[in-house]
């Protein structure tokens, strides 16, 4: 891994503030397609939510038996999270006495979705010990979990408990609203320099901590194995299938690279998965998704995303956010390897990204949330497939 260059790196003590949710600027909108997303997102969150009460009684004795010398612990500030749609997540500062003096913490609860699922495999269990072998195995900077409960009769549903990370999360949406349009170019250069300089730090890890992660019945590669998860997950999903998701399946197949390599890959590779402080990366959050997929499956997903909230919406991209060369190109120096077959992998990403967005709309229609995103309607994620198809028609 080859270090941050010196010219890139933030010389201002000054934190960034932390701006939680999707804060638009003022006077702008966010786009009726993406407005209809998240709502179909909260929704099924808010189904799978749990009282707030109740779970603060549930936990109690949990904690105290995995805090056996505390004299006390008061749950306070228990509260869901403004982002995340997929599975449940809460904050809570707990205030533990323990001999006589009383220490204030801040954490996160991530509960396994039971209910209305996402994704066809929300296991917390993978996300917690991922981050676990980062932490131990890794410079890749991720939140402290604390501890993972597999029984169901605890709170309903499994969990795990993590620090709380302070910083700044940029918006789903970041060249329109947040903390990155509050700041200036030169800090936007930092930050994104960070971020990719992080990814590249997931790509370069050893892999025999994340073995557990290998399906091999699923294909001989991480990235075989990944394709096979998607292909399930598409069957699964209840969604209708568009004949332009058929068609990039066919094209993803008869384009399949040779070299697949296994390697491990975050999953939901984007900067609002980031936490930043100092105009530095400070934590990668949210790894529902990682498998052994290899490093370009992260790489077209980042591309895919920085497409989404820029040319996909008609919102130009923010000064000093690199465009898609200046990924590449950084990442390769920061990596010390070149990105290989990217046109396969953003094509690919873009595929897994609409069959998500499909399954959270038939979710949100399940629900009888009225302006649920419809499949037969037009939308970026599908546009960005046929045109990805209409300039790819060959070997890449």
């Amino acid at each position: 891994m080859r270090p941050l260059p010196t010219e890139f790196r933030s010389t201002s003590g000054k934190s960034l503030e932390r701006l939680d949710g999707d804060a638009w600027l003022s006077g702008q909108q966010a786009p009726p397609a993406l407005e209809r997303a998240h709502a179909a997102m909260n929704r099924v969150s808010d189904v799978n939510s749990h009282d707030l009460q109740k779970l603060a009684q549930a936990l109690l004795p949990w904690l105290h038996l995995h805090i056996p010398e505390a004299e006390s612990i008061t749950l306070s500030g228990l509260r869901k999270s403004a982002a995340g749609g997929s599975s449940e997540t809460l904050f809570l500062e707990p205030l533990i006495r323990e001999q006589g003096c009383v220490r204030h913490e801040a954490w996160v609860l991530r509960i396994e979705a039971t209910v209305h699922q996402i994704y066809q495999d929300p296991s917390v269990e993978r996300q917690y010990r991922v981050m676990q072998a980062l932490s131990r195995s890794s410079s890749v900077p991720v939140p402290k979990v604390l501890w993972y409960e597999s029984d169901r009769s605890v709170i309903g549903a499994p969990f795990f408990l993590m620090e709380r990370v302070e910083g700044a999360i940029p918006d789903a949406l970041h060249n329109s609203g947040g903390f990155l349009t509050q700041i200036t170019t030169s800090q936007r250069e930092l930050i994104w320099l960070s971020a990719i300089q992080t990814l590249a730090k997931i790509h370069t890890v050893e892999l025999e901590p994340f073995r557990f992660l290998d399906r091999p019945s699923l294909g001989d590669s991480g990235l075989d194995q990944e394709i096979a998860v998607w292909d399930s997950y598409m069957r699964w999903s209840g969604a209708p299938i568009r004949p332009i998701q058929e068609r990039a399946r066919q094209w993803l197949s008869d384009q399949l690279p040779r070299e697949r390599p296994t390697g491990l890959a975050w999953g939901d590779a984007r900067p609002g998965n980031m936490i930043f402080r100092d105009n530095a990366c400070i934590a990668v959050i949210d790894w529902e998704t990682v498998s052994l997929g290899g490093a370009e499956t992260d790489l077209g997903w980042w591309l895919f995303f920085d497409w989404f909230v820029s040319d996909g919406f008609g919102v130009p991209r923010l000064p000093g956010l690199g465009t898609r060369e200046q990924t590449l190109k950084v990442w390769e120096e920061f990596a010390g390897r070149k990105a290989r077959n990217m046109q396969w992998h953003e094509l690919f990403a873009t595929w897994r990204f609409s069959l998500i967005s499909d399954r959270a709309g038939h979710l949100a229609r399940q629900l009888g949330l009225h302006h649920a995103p419809r499949t037969d309607a037009r939308s970026p994620h599908a546009e960005r497939l046929q045109m990805l198809l209409g300039a790819w028609d060959g070997p890449n």
